[in-house]
């Protein structure tokens, strides 16, 4: 028996404690058609190099979008990548609901609509190729935002984008809305400790984690599985 709380789950997917906790977050079946394309994304990922989120993560932020009820028909993600997380959204939705989601990479985009198409999930899914900050100020206001955008290609230039970006996304939330981030620990940077200058990337993400920490329109946490969820329900 385990008596003691689990530490930080890392990305090794080979390590025993994420292969432990992942088996516990499979509880949460997956239909067949789903789960196949989930597979095939996760062979991709892994063979390419291309980051997405995992079951374990995959499967928390599934039950938080699930939780919302009928609330969460208006979802929008910041990062598409080839579709994975998107997935895991939009399997969360009532009737009637839609993801939105933005992608810089035309051609992840393109992957991520056919994998996204193939999963059976096409009609809950709109993905728009372009810059978040081009693209977000002519958006709408959302029940649930998932925030995964590439961090080194955003906030690596100016680490100052990485609050502006927390500032814009809070003001397309909704009263009573969910926001998540995913890397809030940046690649395990935030909490490495004295590692000399930081990158302009982790600069950005270690003032954004002070800034959303701090916040008193939200109540927050960072749930410390894989690079670090960021939580955070803002007050009605």
């Amino acid at each position: 028996m385990i008596n003691t709380p689990l530490p930080i789950v890392p990305q090794d997917s080979t390590d025993p404690k994420e292969v432990f906790a992942t088996a516990l977050a499979r509880a949460v079946e997956l239909p067949p058609r789903l789960a196949t394309v989930m597979t095939e994304i996760e062979t991709v990922a892994n063979n390419e190099g291309i980051p997405v989120i995992g079951r374990l993560e995959g499967t928390i932020v599934q039950t938080l979008a699930t939780l919302r009820g009928e609330r969460a028909t208006r979802v929008l993600e910041l990062g598409t990548a080839i579709g994975y997380s998107a997935l895991w959204l939009a399997h969360a939705l009532p009737e009637g609901g839609k993801v939105t989601s933005i992608e810089l990479d035309p051609e992840r985009a393109a992957r991520a609509a056919d994998f996204i198409d193939r999963a059976g999930f096409a009609d809950r899914v709109e993905i728009i190729v372009g810059d978040v900050f081009e693209l977000l100020p002519n958006l709408g206001v959302y029940d649930l935002i998932f925030q995964d955008v590439m961090k080194h290609r955003y906030f690596g230039g100016d680490p100052a984008l990485a609050t502006e970006l927390l500032r814009l996304t809070k003001s397309h939330l909704e009263a009573d809305g969910v926001l998540m981030i995913d890397n809030a620990f940046c690649g395990g940077g935030v909490v490495a400790g004295d590692i000399g200058e930081p990158s302009n990337e982790l600069a950005g993400v270690r003032r954004m984690n002070e800034v959303l920490a701090s916040d008193p329109d939200f109540a927050s946490v960072i749930v410390p599985v894989r690079d670090g969820l960021w939580v955070a329900h803002r007050k009605s």
